[in-house]
């Protein structure tokens, strides 16, 4: 009997069998509590061999927080595709609806150029131009498009009156469809600060309710009246309190859309005789609705931004090409140059970079090696990541695409600042 007793005062662990019992209900609680907990993390790190499974998980949930699939755009009147749109740039808006939100999304080193002591400065324009057209056949009737772009110009909070800087001109990304100048301001004001730089961003118009020409015509006419006005021009040094800008070290800076319009605008502007000194295109679109490429096909349903949203951005941009020969214009298409073969000897180099995983990789190398060709490639990098993976929405990224926009940013500081001409 004591022995009894002695075996009955003993303590038992959780998971101890009784002599005749199975597990009880507590047990299988908690064994389930486990399976949910760690189970899906550990499904999601056996899935990625990279380690980039925080940006995985957020690609994964965005789109569906989003609920627009891209089944809801094709075939639908234009009235709805644009309040689906209208829904993905709201979004596109909340990583960056404070301080906090941006601190989690950027980073602290990102956010600091946006808040506190070091913030840099922000003015905002509403400039006049007179639009020269994006037409193939280059003309405009004459009278042009006379409108206003909005451009928001940041530079060093440091800055002083003395001080002349280099200009670079930044546009968002968005597909020609979506994003903001504030979406993005936030990288725009960190370049300015790591660079020394005055950084300008316009609020180029969107398809579908302003298709090609319109989105690129403004980046192209706000970027030429910027350097040619003087009484423009005036306003914002004025504005900043600088004394002046270099036009020595003008350039370029965009990712995805932004990317492409970099590339278009450097054209132009040297067209126009500006030289420029550099050009920065980030995951570019360089050819309307992917051109059947490898990569495409492999990523057709990646998240975020995958092959049929490629292909409804371009179609929505493109929707006036009613027989297919913009997709061939210079002005469009990346792989095709421009037909003044001097212009093409005085494009400032290029530093293009390239996701793995993106859709968008193949056509980013076509005009890599096309650059390269001409002597103009500066340097290509590749990272092992998706669209948003890289330098895009989500520049943070938590695994092999993190450091890619501050890999950019020290391309543009080696040649601003490290290489100044005298």
């Amino acid at each position: 009997m004591m022995r009894k007793q002695q075996q009955q005062q003993q303590p038992r662990t959780l998971f101890q069998r009784g002599p005749q019992r199975g597990p009880n209900t507590l047990q299988i609680l908690v064994l389930l509590a486990i399976m949910v907990a760690i189970g899906p993390a550990w499904l999601l790190r056996q899935w990625d061999a990279d380690e980039n499974w925080v940006m995985n998980l957020l690609i994964i949930v965005l789109p569906r927080l989003m609920d627009t699939p891209v089944e809801h755009y094709f075939g639908k009147p234009q009235s709805d595709q644009l309040a689906r749109i209208q829904i993905m740039r709201d979004q596109m808006e909340l990583l960056v609806s404070s301080e906090r939100t941006l601190r989690f999304a950027m980073g602290d080193v990102i956010a600091d150029a946006s808040y506190g002591p070091n913030a840099t400065r922000v003015a905002t324009f509403k400039m006049p131009v007179v639009g020269k057209g994006s037409f193939p056949d280059g003309d405009d009737d004459g009278g042009g498009d006379r409108h206003f772009v909005e451009v928001t110009c940041t530079c060093p909070h440091d800055a002083t009156a003395d001080d002349v800087l280099p200009i670079i001109f930044f546009f968002h990304s968005g597909g020609m469809i979506a994003g903001s100048v504030n979406a993005e301001l936030n990288k725009a004001r960190y370049l300015a600060q790591k660079v020394e730089a005055v950084v300008c961003s316009p609020e180029y118009r969107l398809a579908p309710e302003h298709p090609y020409p319109a989105g690129l015509d403004d980046c192209i006419d706000s970027s030429l009246a910027l350097l040619s006005n003087e009484a423009q021009m005036h306003l914002i040094l004025e504005a900043l309190g600088i004394s002046g800008i270099d036009t020595r070290r003008v350039g370029t800076f965009g990712y995805s859309a932004g990317g492409y319009l970099s590339a278009l605008v450097a054209r132009e502007l040297t067209a126009a005789g500006h030289n420029l000194a550099l050009q920065v295109s980030l995951v570019p679109m360089a050819q309307p609705h992917g051109g059947g490429t490898s990569s495409m096909f492999e990523h057709w349903y990646a998240p975020v931004w995958n092959g049929p949203f490629n292909m409804l951005a371009w179609s929505l941009y493109l929707s006036e090409d009613t027989d297919g020969s913009l997709a061939l214009h210079h002005l469009i298409n990346l792989l095709v140059d421009p037909p003044d073969e001097d212009t093409i000897r005085r494009l400032p180099p290029a530093y293009v970079q390239i996701n793995t995983k993106d859709v968008l990789r193949d056509e980013g190398e076509r005009y890599a090696n096309r650059l390269r060709e001409q002597g103009k490639l500066l340097r290509l990098d590749e990272y092992n990541t998706n669209h948003v993976g890289g330098s895009g929405l989500l520049a943070w990224g938590g695994g092999p695409g993190e450091n890619a926009f501050e890999d950019a940013v020290k391309v543009v500081v080696h040649h601003f600042i490290e290489l100044e001409p005298c």
